[in-house]
This record gives structure tokens, sequence and C-alpha cells, in this order.
């Protein structure tokens, strides 16, 4: 084996096996991008960085307040988030950004009817930017 960039590419003659471990890992990566990742909440959440480019939180209240905290936007620039409250309930999602981070100069987001959603850019200097919201 012998490592180029910070790599470690197999060598002839002593490389049995290593190629498909090789690819399966970048292959793992390549896999996540244009992705989105669904998560589901019901509680209290903390959005946590992944390495799809989108993340889709659907929520639902059954009739109480649900916070839901928004990572840095600094730890997670470019990144798009979509939350959606699914409930007709009376309770809302409230969304948190982090630190001195707002939405759109806010310092709290709510979706309080059924099938609202707001559609948040990370900006990785004052927070998220609404890019769409009904």
């Amino acid at each position: 084996m012998t490592t180029t960039l910070n790599l470690t590419l197999p060598t002839v003659g002593g490389s049995a096996n290593t190629w498909g471990t090789i690819l399966n890992t970048a292959l793992s990566i390549v896999n996540t991008l244009g992705g989105v990742q669904v998560v589901n909440v019901s509680s209290a959440y903390l959005a946590v960085f992944t390495p799809y480019p989108e993340m889709v939180i659907r929520g639902t209240t059954s009739g109480l307040n649900v916070p839901i905290t928004l990572p840095d936007s600094a730890s997670v620039q470019g990144k798009i988030y979509v939350i959606k409250k699914l409930d007709a309930g009376a309770g809302s999602l409230q969304l948190f950004p982090q630190g001195t981070d707002t939405i759109d100069g806010q310092t709290e987001w709510d979706l309080s009817n059924q099938y609202q959603y707001v559609r948040l850019y990370a900006n990785g200097t004052t927070g998220y930017d609404v890019i769409g919201s009904s």
C-alpha cells in the first residue's frame, strides 16, 4: 500500500480485496450527494449535521408546542432544511436557531397550521434565509 494525498492506494502484489473496501467507502459518500434525509418528530428535536444537502423535518404536535433547534448556520453552510407541520393540533412547531443566528432576522419561527412549511437556507453568517414557505 502507498499513500498519496492522504489516500491509501493499493499496490500490485498486496492489494487483495483492498479495491472493494476503498470503492465501497467512496460510494457511501457519493450516495448521499443530492439526497434528502427525512426525520419525523413529535417531541423536542435538535437538528444535526448530516452529509445530505437537504433535510426534511416532518412534525406532529398533538396539541403541544414542539421545539426544533437548528444547528449553528456556520457549521452547516449551504444546507437546506424543510420543516413541515403535519397535524391539525393546536400546538406549534417552534424553530429556534442557535447562538446569534436568526431566521430572516427573527429569533423564532412558528408553524401553527396543518401542512404549513418553511424552507430554510443556512447562509453561514447570520443564520437562515427563508427561501419558501406557506
